[in-house]
């Protein structure tokens, strides 16, 4: 039997590339053993390359040239060669290891569909809504799931009538505040504010990353929880919890990715240390969520507790999690190798975008005679 081959994914027009780079590494390390063929794809200004891009040494900085450019047509990478396409790679199932743009908001997703190409991940509509952190939230509420209080503020109408902004922002909420860019990962542009002053540099930093700003009223006493999830033989898997531990008032990209100089470089308490009801709490939710919205691969929900009342906040989705969230998964007995394979497995024997065939006999009518919009008759063709 033929192995699998797995068209590996990363990168993108995303201020989390350098992250998705470190991911796609790690899950090829994982995957250097296994029984699949594995080849990488760099995703850089909507291009495929690939050859060479299996090494940190090939990003610091990444030269194009260095590469072979391919595109994905009819479901194969090609290359183009003296003005001749030349077949590179059909992939059975796609691993997308992008974390932000296109990888993780549904454009990657929706290319893969369109080409009949299998993926590990979300689709997608619950990709762009799970990139979006105002839409999800109203999903939550619709859920009747708790949500912290929060406003949501366009970037061009902040930068046109930035006192009227702020002034609605604290009649709807009280300080402190988090103010974040709405489509933006790794804690990128996160700023909290105390008072008016801090409000309007939080939204000048965020308005420099999204076209959409979230203002969230701040827990005083929380804790940040995270849990994940992904299917296995149609049962989803649900992770063990954990705390990430932030060095300040909230988690930086620094405390994630560069404390202590490695990947997801903060501390993390697993499971969380929040008790043994409110971690049953957020795990079940999870769960619900990742069925509610019809998610895919490895999902990770990101929850806000508050210890003083107990009471949990469901955050956020990230639907390409850092490193896969193997970390998670691992208190369970599931090692990222295996992890990587159930993805790859259930991607795989997922179906591609469907269409049922309808046919119509509208245009036959068209095709009699049809002329400035009348039929032979002279009568008028109506439309719908």
């Amino acid at each position: 039997m033929m192995r699998k081959r797995v068209a590996l994914i990363f990168g993108g027009r995303s201020l989390e590339s350098d992250i998705s780079v470190i991911t796609a590494l790690q899950a090829l390390a994982a995957l250097k053993e296994s029984d699949y063929e594995v080849q990488p794809f760099y995703l850089c200004d909507g291009d495929f390359y690939m050859r060479g891009v299996d090494d940190i040494s090939a990003f610091t900085p990444f030269e194009k040239s260095a590469h072979l450019k391919t595109v994905l047509i009819d479901g194969v990478f090609c290359s183009l060669r003296k003005n001749k396409l030349k077949r590179e790679f059909r992939p059975d199932v796609a691993l997308i290891c992008c974390h932000g743009g296109e990888g993780e908001n549904g454009v990657l997703q929706g290319l893969l569909d369109f080409n009949g190409v299998r993926y590990c991940s979300t689709g997608v509509p619950g990709s762009a809504v799970c990139m979006d952190k105002a839409a999800a939230k109203s999903v939550f509420e619709h859920m009747l799931l708790n949500v912290v209080q929060h406003v949501t503020v366009a970037t061009e109408e902040f930068e046109r009538e930035g006192e009227r902004v702020m002034t609605e922002c604290e009649r709807a909420l009280d300080y402190p505040m988090i103010v974040k860019p709405a489509s933006q990962g790794s804690s990128i542009g996160i700023r909290a504010a105390h008072d008016r002053a801090e409000l309007r540099e939080a939204l000048e930093v965020a308005a420099q990353f999204d076209k959409k700003l979230l203002v969230e009223e701040k827990l005083v006493d929380f804790a940040e929880v995270n849990c994940a999830a992904y299917r296995r033989n149609g049962r989803v898997i649900v992770s063990a919890t954990e705390r990430p531990v932030a060095t300040g008032e909230t988690l930086t990209f620094e405390d994630k990715y560069i404390s202590g100089g490695k990947m997801s470089g903060c501390g993390r308490i697993l499971p969380a240390d929040v008790g043994e009801e409110l971690n049953a709490v957020v795990r079940s939710v999870t769960e619900r969520v990742y069925r509610a919205m019809e998610l895919r691969g490895v999902a990770r929900v990101d929850f806000l507790v508050d210890r003083r009342r107990g009471k949990v906040y469901v955050n956020e989705v990230n639907t390409v999690p850092g490193s896969m969230a193997f970390y998670l998964f691992e208190p369970l007995g599931i090692s990222f190798t295996e992890l990587l394979t159930d993805l790859i497995e259930e991607g795989a024997s997922g179906s591609t975008q469907r269409v049922c065939a309808f046919r119509s006999p509208v245009l036959s009518y068209y095709g009699r005679g049809v002329k400035g919009g009348k039929n032979a008759s002279g009568e008028g063709v109506k439309g719908r």
